[in-house]
Parts: structure tokens; sequence; C-alpha cells
């Protein structure tokens, strides 16, 4: 039966396609002229090599001038039954030395390939790449390796995003603004950012020709870890808590919201608490373009001349002094989004005030980690809030672990359950805890830490002592106290006997960690450390100094004793100075003891031997100095020794004796017996 182009129906014609319609068609003309009947143009379904009744699909995007091979059915319906061949396609050349588009083609591997050799291929050999030459994904499971050797790598998932890549900014003003796509995981993006070089003011080229100088890119490997689901749009507390009442209650984000920007950074800010952990490797450069040194304090590189590939006419000069200037740029930074409160369990709704610098801004502080490519390192850690953790000293172990030591039938690698679903059991391994933590609110409201063993609630205190013991001399709890004995028993009149010093205790015994009274803040960290450790400690070049300290508090201590029964050694090759007493840090730098009197202060020095019963005591206080000892005290002099008093000068003694060691002076207490 003839066709309506004059041909027979079921035979196979070569043809072109025009154009793709948009609907899932194609037209498509005959490559011979017309022999009669209808024009030889008409449209047909997209060819493909797999469809459903549902919208599933697999083929590709049909592109105007591919030859396709095509058939007429009864009824003078045209269809395309596969694609013929172009140029370059299936050329003898591609089996021989000669590359063509399809030297990706060898026996036995399935290709995928479009326009510029970006393709995907299953090989039995090798696996699976998908790329082009050069760049490439390749999965091969033949040596159970996966590898990729993209410039860079973007992940965008619910938690965040991870960045490897040349350092890119967004230096566009919002009024300039034309960007396709999403600012956070849009690829179009990339297109308004500009790359960041050595010379962060001049633009990344690879070579010194005409107006640009060689200016390398530089790299970073960054990742920002949210706390809830990045597609929940979690802005700020205060937020947050209303919609729990009000669905209308969230604001609209603002026409370019910097916090869904991924050239965004160095700005974790309560304003935006779902950002939670920030992370730069490679080169710190803040969101403008700056190279940022330890203190985030912008590198005047391109700016200064002498640090200008621009500015500085001797090229190779500045480049010295801007690899010179980069050994300051962070090299590695890690940030946590701190959460701040004060003493109420209910967390503030409101962010810290940015213009408030009461407390040294202590709440706006966050626990950071910053190391430079010198090596140097700045790290900062908030203290917590009044209801925050109080790090206690224990150990764990898995519900599965000690049950199977309970039931040997038990693996301890099973999973099990309890009927409480507790899989994480606590032990204290102090044994000189003697601090309480208290809730002061509902019981509910603590996380309470038990011991597994005992089944009692884990205390607070240290490893190896008790350490509200320490300088137990002092506390009321002393035995001398306790037996009412006399701190210079042979001396009933001594004035030590009236002035000494008495505590009631060293640290207070109970916290209270919940609550509208709780007051267990203001904690930085705990360290522990099981065994010995060796600190060596350099010395700065302008004053040679090892290490400063400036402690808020007290500091309160105890010293272990070694097998030779020594609890302290030092050898100092310099002066000790110390300064006992004076003003404190002034009780307008943390408000939480502005009630504190941190005036000037008389200070005390008291140093106690224990002898068993006995006391050796160097007092020194606002009565004088005090030297006691139940036994001898000895003072030599290899020259003069001088007492000088503006007053009475008071020797007292059953005998005293001049000239011991030659003929004997003698003077008696009693005048009738003296000599």
């Amino acid at each position: 039966m003839p066709g309506k182009l004059g041909t027979q129906i079921g035979m196979i014609r070569e043809g072109t396609i025009l154009r793709y319609n948009g609907d899932g068609t194609v037209r498509v003309a005959l490559n011979e002229g017309q022999l009669s009947g209808p024009q030889n143009v008409f449209n047909t379904t997209v060819p493909s090599a797999w469809s459903g009744p549902n919208g599933e699909f697999m083929g590709g995007g049909p592109v105007e001038g591919s030859a396709v091979n095509v058939r007429q059915g009864h009824g003078g319906q045209w269809y395309i039954v596969g694609y013929g061949t172009s140029n370059d396609v299936f050329d003898l050349g591609f089996i021989t030395a000669d590359v063509t588009q399809m030297s990706a083609l060898v026996p036995g591997r399935a290709l995928i390939q479009v326009k510029d050799e970006i393709r995907i291929f299953v090989d039995p050999k090798i696996g699976i790449q998908a790329g082009d030459d050069v760049s490439f994904l390749h999965a091969n499971p033949k040596r159970d390796l996966y590898s990729r050797n993209f410039n860079e790598e973007f992940s965008f998932t619910g938690s965040g995003f991870e960045l490897k890549q040349v350092i890119k900014r967004d230096l566009v003003e919002n009024s300039n603004r034309n960007i396709l796509g999403s600012t956070l995981d849009s690829q179009n993006y990339e297109n308004s950012l500009f790359r960041v070089g050595i010379d962060p003011t001049l633009k990344v080229t690879n070579k010194t020709q005409g107006d640009n100088v060689r200016n390398p890119a530089l790299m970073e490997n960054r990742e920002l870890i949210t706390e809830f689901d990045i597609n929940f749009n979690f802005r700020t507390d205060r937020e947050e808590s209303a919609a729990y009442v009000n669905a209308d209650a969230l604001e609209n984000d603002p026409p370019v919201d910097k916090r869904k920007m991924r050239s965004d950074l160095l700005s974790l800010s309560l304003e935006h608490p779902n950002h939670l952990i920030e992370t730069v490797k490679g080169t710190v450069v803040d969101s403008s373009g700056n190279i940022l040194d330890i203190n985030r304090v912008a590198i005047p590189i391109g700016r200064s001349d002498g640090l200008s590939l621009i500015k500085n006419p001797n090229k190779s000069e500045a480049f010295d002094k801007i690899r010179t200037s980069l050994r300051k740029s962070v090299a590695y930074h890690f940030e946590i989004n701190t959460r701040k409160g004060g003493s109420s369990i209910t967390p503030p709704q409101n962010p810290p005030n940015v213009v408030d610098n009461s407390d040294y801004a202590r709440d706006r502080s966050k626990f950071s980690v910053d190391i430079d490519k010198e090596g140097q390192f700045k790290i900062n850690v908030p203290s917590s809030s009044e209801v925050g953790n109080i790090p206690l000293l224990t150990r764990y172990e898995n519900y599965s672990n000690i049950l199977a030591d309970e039931d040997n039938t038990v693996d301890p690698n099973a999973f099990v359950r309890n009927e409480e679903k507790k899989d994480i059991f606590l032990e204290d391994f102090s044994g000189t805890a003697n601090i309480t933590l208290t809730p002061g609110g509902e019981i509910a409201e603590y996380g309470q830490a038990v011991d597994r063993f005992s089944n009692e609630p884990i205390k607070l205190g240290t490893s190896f002592h008790d350490i509200t013991k320490t300088v137990s001399e002092f506390q009321t709890s002393a035995g001398w106290v306790e037996v009412d004995q006399l701190l210079v028993p042979f001396w009933e009149g001594h004035p030590l006997n009236t002035t000494n010093i008495q505590l009631d205790q060293i640290v207070s015994e109970e916290i209270i960690v919940s609550g509208p009274d709780a007051n267990g803040g203001g904690r930085s960290g705990a360290i522990t450390l099981d065994g010995f450790i060796s600190l060596n400690v350099g010395a700065n070049t302008i004053d040679r100094q090892s290490m400063w300290f400036d402690y808020a508090g007290s500091v309160i201590g105890r010293y272990g004793r070694d097998k030779q029964g020594i609890s302290y050694a030092a050898s100092m090759d310099g002066d000790v100075l110390v300064q006992i007493g004076g003003p404190g840090i002034g009780n307008s730098f943390d408000s939480r003891f502005e009630d504190e009197n941190d005036a000037n202060r008389n200070g005390k020095l008291d140093i106690r031997v224990l002898q068993g019963a006995n006391r050796l005591i160097l007092r020194m206080d606002e009565t004088g100095i005090h030297i006691i000892s139940p036994g001898r005290i000895t003072m030599t002099s290899q020259q003069d020794m001088i007492f000088k008093s503006n007053g009475s000068m008071k020797f007292e003694a059953e005998n005293i004796v001049m000239f011991s060691e030659t003929s004997k002076r003698i003077i008696n207490r009693f005048p009738e017996t003296s000599i």
C-alpha cells in the first residue's frame, strides 16, 4: 500500500529535527524532496529510550539539526524510530590514534555524551566516570576506589554547607544586583562573585601580561553547620517563640539576606542562632574581601603601596612583602555561636545588645579558635550561664556492655534496651567530690548525673584531693579550733591567739543548678589529665617573659607529694616578687560581683608548717611580723646582724646568754640570781 509521501508504510526514511516544540513534540523535515502528497514537514513525539504513563521519561533534549530515522504508520502518522549518525559519530578514526568526539567509546562501554565531550560512561574494567576527559568523578568498584578531581566542590544539605573552592566574595552593591538563582546553593551565583588572590584588590590571573599582574587565587575549605534544618527557616528565638502561638508571627526576610549567602562568613550572631558552627581552613577572608590576621584585623595587602602588586613598581619586591604579611593571616578558624543567658531556666528571646559592653561584653563572647600561618593560636572560651553545665569527673558505659557483664548470654555488641530507654550510665571517678549540685526548681528541669554503682547523685570535686579541705588549717573545722587549743600554746597572750584567720569554708559546698536562684554559672570548662604532663614555655622578644596570668577570682589548689615527700620544687634564676593585698579588679567589671568591695585591702601572709600537733608559723599582717616555732629559732649571719627599732626592743627569756661560745654572760630573769 503506497504511503502519502510516495513510499510504502513502514519503510524507514531519513529526516532532520528542525526544532523542539516545548510540549514533548519535535518538528521534523524529511531529507529527500517531496514526491507527492502533503509537505514533507511534520510534528511527532520526542524520541526516547523509555517512557511511562505518569511522566516517566529517559532520553535527551532534541537538538536542532540532529539526524533521525523516521517511519510512517497507518493513518499517515510519523514516528521517530531512532537517531541517525551525525558528523564525527562512529567515524573510523575513533578506534585509531585519531581523537574524535567519540573517542571515549570503546567495545563493551556504555556512553552518554553531549556537546564539548561532557559525558557519563559505564565501563566493565574501570567502573563509572562522569565529567569530561580532564575533570570527572570516578567510581571504580574493581579497585574499591572513589575519586574526583574537580577544582572546586560545594555540598549543601539540611544541616548546612561545605565549600572547597577558590575564595570568592560578594562585593556587588544590593542596588546593582541581578542574580539568577539562590545566593546559597545556585551555581549561577558564581558569576557575581569576586575571586580573591594574594592581592585582594586585583582580579585573579595566572600570567603577568599587559595591565594584568600574576595574582594567584587563595583557597578555602569552609563549613557551616546549622542547629535546625536549614529549610525550616529558623530566624530568631523571639520570632520562633511567637510562632508557637501565632502562625503569622514570623517576620519577612530582608530583600538580600546575608544569612542565605554562601559568600558570608565570620558573622555568627544570636540575631540568627540557627548558624551554629563555622570552620574555615586555608586563608580566612571576610565578607568584604579582606585578608584577616589573628585579631580579625584586615591586613593592608593591596591598599599599602609596598604591599600592592600595582602600586609597587618592583613587582618581585611587592610579592615578597605580601608573602611575609600573609604569615599573619589565619589558616584555621573554628567558632561556635554560643548561646548566652541569665539565671532563668528560660533562654532570653532577645539577642545581646551589640552596643552594650558592660561585664566585658560577656554575653557576646563566643567559643573560637584561630591559628595563623606562623602557628600562633588564639582561643576564647566563654563562661556558662547560671543554669549551664557543670562538668563532673565521670566515665560512662553503654547499657549493652553492662548487661553483658551481668548476663553472659548477652553479647555486648547486641542492640538492647532497658525499660527506661537509657543507654548511657555514668560513674564518678573522683572519690573526693563533696560539692552537691542541687536543683532549685522543678526536678524535671534538672538532668541529674547519677553514679551507676552507688545510685547516688554525682558530686563536684577534683580527681585526687578533697578541694573543700584546701588550707583546712584556716577553716573552722581545723583540729586546733575544735578542741579549743591555742595557736601558740606556750604563750597564751600572743597576738596570733586573738587575731587568727578563720574561714567558714574555702569553697561553697552546694551549687543551685536550676530555677530562678541558680548560681552555677561563670564556668569555662574542665580539663582532666590522667597522667604526667611536661610544659615548656618560651619567651617573648621585647621583655623575655614567658607567661602572663590574670585571674578574676581566687585560685584554690591542692598539691600532692612525690616519693620523696616533695609537693613543689622550683629553681628560679631570677628574683621572686610577690605583692599581697591592694585593690581588686573593680566592681564595675562584672555585674555578678557589683556588691563586692574591690577597694584597697590590707594583705596578709600566713605560712604554716605542720609538725604533728605543732605549727611553725610565719605571719605578716596589720599587727606586724610574727615568727612562731615550738622548737629552736636559729639566725646566723657571716657579717653584721642589725636589729633596729624606733620603739623599745624587748628580750624575754628564762635566761639570756651573751657570747655563748666564749666566756658566758648570762642575764637571768630574776635580779637576785643574775651574774
